[in-house]
């Protein structure tokens, strides 16, 4: 299999890039900055913007990246990208991140798993970079935030860029938003540390068909405002907005519900699960927490005994929900 070199697209032609994430989790940032990084050299032309899904935390957002030599008009998403990013698995569930990437392209994760287990499970062919972004954050930032490592994978997997530029382009960027000088310094020990971290690989598992682009075939029945399914909340399963790594939890050993039902009436997603009870009215017992779940924290703010929480959560690979997602 021949791997296609983003640089040597990138000096040829045009290098399309496209990244999947999580609104709050960094994604916008990363990309700004890389294309911070290209546009500070004047032989570049640039073209960067996000799109994100739902106006809240944790919805599923992308961003957009094309970097020339000759200026750059289109004018329209990214659909067949060289080079993608994949910021947070969950967001996976709910997005083909490979799509329409061709055979041979190149592929960002942040993740803690080996680039031949991503690969095997995305059905991958071409070259995998895999950084642990999240536990880089928490070690340096004290907060699992992996923007910082996936920007330093994606300048790693395009090559030739100076170290030092790629450093002080993305503290530039920070220092616009008037961060403090200690943060910005653990900032930097992130950057380096991540350097020596990122783990790459070459590998064809991908089947006929997998990635394919789809044809644009008009909007259908999507009400205005809503010209992607990721606006709609039928359409898209929003357990996937739910912050990375924790998921909302019930607990009621001591069957202590009073039948109140402030968690039933203020739950935005109407998926708390309660039973008839000839005493209390209704007794709760738990929530669908699979599918439409977004953690916003509204059961747990009602609840008088305090009977939800919210606790960590290990993000697992669904092999039978992946084959959906890229059907």
């Amino acid at each position: 299999m021949r791997v296609i070199d983003p640089r040597q697209r990138l000096e040829s032609g045009v290098l399309e890039m496209r990244g999947d994430g999580k609104a709050g989790g960094g994604l916008v940032l990363a990309f700004q900055s890389l294309a911070a990084l290209f546009a500070a050299r004047p032989e570049w032309h640039v073209q960067e913007w996000p799109f994100f899904s739902s106006a809240r935390r944790g919805a599923n957002i992308r961003s957009f990246l094309r970097v020339s030599r000759r200026p750059v008009e289109a004018a329209c998403e990214v659909t067949r990208p060289l080079l993608t990013l994949l910021m947070d698995e969950a967001a996976a569930r709910s997005a083909d991140f490979a799509e329409g990437v061709p055979h041979g392209g190149t592929f960002v994760i942040n993740t803690r798993r080996t680039p031949e287990e991503c690969a095997q499970h995305f059905h991958l062919s071409g070259r995998v970079l895999a950084v642990p972004g999240d536990d880089i954050g928490t070690q340096h930032l004290k907060h699992a935030i992996g923007n910082i490592s996936a920007y330093v994978a994606l300048t790693e997997a395009v090559g030739g860029l100076e170290f030092d530029d790629v450093v002080e382009t993305f503290l530039a960027q920070l220092k616009k938003r008037r961060i403090p000088q200690q943060l910005l310094d653990r900032n930097r020990d992130a950057l380096h540390a991540t350097r020596e971290a990122i783990v790459e690989g070459v590998f064809d598992f991908a089947r006929p068909g997998d990635h394919a682009s789809t044809r644009f075939e008009g909007y259908g029945d999507l009400p205005l405002g809503a010209q992607t399914r990721l606006r709609l909340s039928q359409n898209n399963k929003t357990a996937t907005f739910a912050r990375s790594g924790f998921r909302l939890l019930f607990a009621d050993p001591l069957n202590a519900c009073t039948g109140c039902s402030h968690c039933i009436v203020n739950c935005p997603e109407g998926i708390i699960r309660f039973e008839p009870d000839t005493a209390r009215g209704v007794r709760v017992t738990g929530a669908d927490v699979s599918s439409f779940c977004k953690l916003c924290g509204e059961c747990i703010a009602v609840c008088p005994e305090n009977l939800f929480s919210e606790g960590r959560y290990e993000e697992v690979w669904d092999d039978t929900h992946a084959e959906e997602v890229r059907s």
